[in-house]
């Protein structure tokens, strides 16, 4: 993901929701056993034997955005990994981490979620709680992902920002608070002319927000890439893009190339709505500097 200036406008490439998985374990029985797991639940993967392979294979591939990795493994165990990529690689990237082990306990537990880790599964791991594991991981990537793109447009417009003049560590003033808080009611006050508020629960408008991104791409998405998005349960999810559907903002078909995948857009109407409540949110950030 990156923001980039062509011909004087800006442009957006960002981090694919499908974002590779990669796996760490000294045991080549095991490792083939979760590759094979993950590659049948629909996720890109790639495999690394130790943690000095993985963190080389992290740093030549920008795709790789979830590590599971084992934290028995000789030389440098899991703890010592996640700490690395902690270091190096998530100040700058979107990376979700999860740990695998046969020796849980609350020490370990403890110790993964001081590496940054988001989940701790016990061995043996079954398919579902792998399953669901890699799901969590996933919106955990999709909004780390939003959030890289807006520090970069931010980085982008704001000169202060760019040229390093911020204080990083300045916390933001009483003043400043109340005046944030008058701008996300604007936000939502605005989004009520375009849209049905009884239609917009949250994971409703994070779905509308990602198709709408999507359609400035020229792209449909996934029902499952939609449904990550949002930090909901998968099921929950898609309840809310039936909802969409129903309500006749969202347009949803088979891909025709993969009649496992099912595809959304957002309908015309509802892609212009969007496009008029974006312009005006975009001039009432710039009204509030």
């Amino acid at each position: 993901m990156h923001v980039s200036d062509s011909n004087g406008e800006l442009t957006f490439k960002r981090t694919p929701k499908g974002c590779t998985v990669l796996v760490v374990d000294d045991d080549p029985i095991c490792l083939d056993e979760y590759r094979d797991t993950i590659v049948n639940l629909g996720y890109d993967v790639v495999c690394a034997g130790n943690a000095s392979e993985a963190l080389k294979k992290i740093s030549d591939s920008p795709d790789i955005g979830i590590v599971l990795t084992d934290l028995e493994m000789p030389s440098m165990n899991g703890i010592s990994l996640l700490s690395e990529i902690a270091e190096r690689f998530k100040p700058n990237r979107p990376i979700v981490t999860l740990v695998v082990t046969a020796y849980s306990s609350l020490e370990v537990a403890t110790m993964a979620m001081q590496s940054q880790a988001t989940d701790l599964l016990s061995k043996p791991v079954s398919m579902d709680d792998l399953a669901t594991a890699l799901r969590r991981a996933t919106a955990s990537h999709s909004a780390l992902a939003n959030l890289f793109q807006i520090m970069a447009l931010t980085k982008r417009l704001d000169p202060q920002v760019s040229q390093g003049n911020v204080d990083k560590d300045a916390r933001p003033t009483h003043e400043d608070l109340q005046g944030f808080i008058r701008l996300l009611l604007k936000y939502q006050h605005n989004k009520s002319k375009y849209f049905d508020p009884a239609v917009l629960s949250g994971p409703s408008w994070e779905i509308l927000l990602d198709l709408a991104e999507a359609s400035l791409r020229g792209e449909p998405v996934p029902a499952s890439s939609a449904s990550a998005t949002t930090l909901v349960p998968l099921t929950t999810a898609l309840r809310h893009v039936n909802h969409l559907v129903e309500a006749g903002l969202v347009k949803r078909w088979t891909d025709p190339t993969d009649k496992r995948r099912t595809l959304l857009e957002l309908e015309p109407e509802a892609q212009a709505a969007m496009q008029r409540y974006l312009e005006n949110a975009w001039k009432l950030r710039a009204q509030d500097g």
